[in-house]
Formats: structure tokens, C-alpha cells, sequence
């Protein structure tokens, strides 16, 4: 069992773990499955066999997201940058052109008017045959700064078939077959000590 101490001040008492265990994970997790699809015909559709959200070979960016948000765990570590990276079955050695849109802001602040995209940057397995359960990785996201408790994550999710962002080395016309999308997050704390303060 991991000993926990009490830290105090004017605001909140918070139970953090020790300094030593500063480098716990979590899941932060957005099954596909149960999200509300508007989109053009056949591009985004629900795969009821394999429980997947289905992105055509012809999917496109911007036009076709998948929309997510995240609101931070209490037991986040301020400061710590979480790792985004999609669950998918991958049924060839083609890949899809996976690409991601965030925007990263506190609660009380401005919310930006833009996207930052990131391309995915690797896959974790290497593929073999039939239908394997892959993972995607995505670039590291920095939160903003002095993040707050529960700040809020924006996520678009596409297939950028065309390759219109650019951020590829080329079109690939390859169906992607997503599961879940989610984030690996640091945690620091059993939560927070008051409501709305850490």
C-alpha cells in the first residue's frame, strides 16, 4: 500500500502521494462507439460487428471529425503532459493518415479560437495479418499554463485521406476502423481537496 501525507495551505487540504511516485498513469478513456455521428453518407458509420466507428477510405479533413472532450481528473498533475493515442484494428499494412485536433484551456480563461493538428506519429505494434488490434500514438500535449482544476481538452479525430493538412507523406485511401480513443495522464493526488481548488 502507497503512504499518501497531507498537504495544507490557505485553500485545500489535498491527500498527493509521495514525491518518489510523482510518475503514476491513468487512462482518461472516449469509446467511439457511444458518440452521436452527423456527417456525409458513408464516410463515418458505425461497424455494429465489430464495435468500431468506421472511417471511409474516403474520409476527409476537415469535414469529417470525431469530436471529443476531456475534462481533467481532479488527481491530475498540474503542469504534466498527457499522451493521446487511439485504439483501432488494423487489417493491412496500409494505415490511415490518423490526425488529430486539440485546443487546451483552463477554466475562467479565453477559449482559443484555433486547433493545434498533430499527424500520429507511430504505431506500437507491427503488423502481421488478418485483424489486429493496434495502437496509434500521438504527439505529447503540453497543457496551458498555471492549469487549473478540471481544465478543458478539445479533440477532433479524422482520417485525412487526401492528406489536405499536409503533415503526411502522401493520400492513403485506407478504411480505419476506430475503437477508442483516450489519454495517459500523471497523477499526483487522490484528488483534489476542495471542489473547485487543488
Amino acid at each position: 500500500m502507497k503512504k499518501v501525507f497531507l498537504n495544507k495551505d490557505e485553500h485545500s487540504t489535498t491527500l498527493y502521494y509521495p514525491a518518489s511516485d510523482l510518475s503514476n498513469w491513468d487512462d482518461l478513456r472516449f469509446p467511439l462507439t457511444g458518440q452521436r455521428l452527423t456527417v456525409s453518407a458513408g464516410r463515418l458509420d458505425y461497424n455494429f460487428t465489430e464495435l468500431t466507428v468506421d472511417f471511409s477510405a474516403t474520409a476527409r479533413y476537415p469535414n469529417e471529425p470525431v469530436c471529443m472532450v476531456a475534462q481533467m481528473p481532479h488527481a491530475k498533475r498540474f503542469g504534466s503532459a498527457v499522451s493521446p493515442h487511439l485504439h483501432w484494428i488494423q487489417t493491412s499494412e496500409d494505415v490511415p493518415n490518423w490526425l488529430m485536433a486539440y485546443r487546451w484551456y483552463n477554466n475562467g480563461a479565453a477559449v482559443p479560437s484555433t486547433f493545434t493538428l498533430a499527424a500520429a506519429s507511430y504505431e506500437a505494434f507491427t503488423y502481421t495479418s488478418g485483424d489486429m488490434m493496434q495502437i496509434t500514438e500521438f504527439p505529447m500535449i503540453k497543457p496551458p499554463s498555471q492549469e487549473n482544476v478540471s481544465s478543458i481538452l478539445d479533440i477532433r479525430l479524422y482520417n485525412d485521406s487526401g492528406n489536405a493538412s499536409t503533415l503526411f507523406d502522401d493520400a492513403a485511401a485506407v478504411i480505419g476502423e476506430a475503437k477508442e480513443f483516450d489519454l495517459h495522464y500523471e497523477i499526483d493526488s487522490v484528488g483534489s481537496g476542495t471542489e473547485y481548488v487543488k
